[in-house]
């Protein structure tokens, strides 16, 4: 196991603990946000070479409007997902729903194959009342916000992502427990949200990598929130600039060009708050 490296990052609306490591550690995750956001705080921004995942806690006093230069406005309500595969390149923003009120969830980027990098952009949205949720045998409940779950007595799959990926929204009250097989080959990230958890008999000192052992998590609270996520490893180079990360230098340059000359497309900050 290998705790993860936290960058704070504090602005007047927004709070974000970053789980950082090494790209290999992480692999096919990029970066992961666990933010708090209350304001418009970024502005409209490009991407390109990822996807930048959006996931809404259902604990969130509201959501966020996406404004996208495909066109996109969709509103990320508490509990839905939303996926910007920026591919060659995308611009967007996303603001609260409702200014003053906090927007609770996950900023995940997660790697494109060299192969797939390239392609036009596109958005994938999930909503919450379209994701499995259920509860094991032994009081955790679980809801698969994208990507496979598979307990070998449990299935599902939501979603065709271009990224082969996972993310479970775990929620354990005193005494219930959280289990799940080993996964020789995948890369396993444990973020706790709420509450102690504990692993291995021992409580969990912040995010993780964990290695390929079953995953066996109680806690000792009340109620313990937290989220696990399950990627297969890309295993190839990543150049990053900026928003950009891209397989190789020349089409990271490329994408920088691209957006400098607007071939990204454009957008206005969003006006209207729904």
């Amino acid at each position: 196991m290998q705790t993860l490296s936290v960058q704070t990052l504090n602005r007047p609306g927004f709070h974000a603990d970053g789980l950082r490591a090494d790209d290999v550690v992480i692999d096919p995750f990029l970066m992961i946000d666990h933010y708090k956001m209350s304001q418009p705080v970024f502005g409209a921004h490009p991407h390109a070479g990822f996807s930048a995942v959006t996931y809404m806690f259902a604990d969130a006093e509201t959501g966020f409007q996406n404004h996208d230069s495909l066109g996109d406005r969709s509103i990320i309500r508490p509990g839905d997902a939303h996926w910007s595969i920026a591919g060659r390149g995308i611009v967007h923003d996303e603001v609260p729903v409702e200014i003053g009120k906090v927007a609770h969830g996950l900023q995940l980027f997660v790697n494109l194959a060299a192969a797939d990098e390239l392609q036009p952009a596109r958005s994938l949205h999930f909503k919450h009342e379209s994701m499995p949720q259920f509860e094991q045998a032994y009081g955790a409940k679980v809801k698969l916000a994208f990507g496979r779950y598979d307990d070998g007595l449990v299935s599902h799959q939501l979603g065709e992502l271009p990224t082969e990926v996972a993310l479970f929204d775990v929620s354990l009250a005193q005494g219930a427990r959280f289990s799940y097989p080993a996964q020789p080959g995948l890369t396993m990230l444990l973020i706790p949200i709420s509450g102690t958890l504990i692993l291995g008999g021992a409580p969990l000192n912040g995010a993780a990598a964990l290695d390929q052992a079953a995953v066996d998590i109680t806690t000792h609270a009340d109620i313990a929130h937290f989220v696990l996520l399950l990627g297969t490893p890309l295993k190839e180079p990543v150049v990053r600039r900026g928003p950009f990360a891209l397989s190789t230098l020349a089409r990271l340059n490329q994408a920088v060009e691209d957006f400098q000359q607007s071939k990204m497309g454009t957008i206005n900050r969003i006006q209207k708050h729904m």
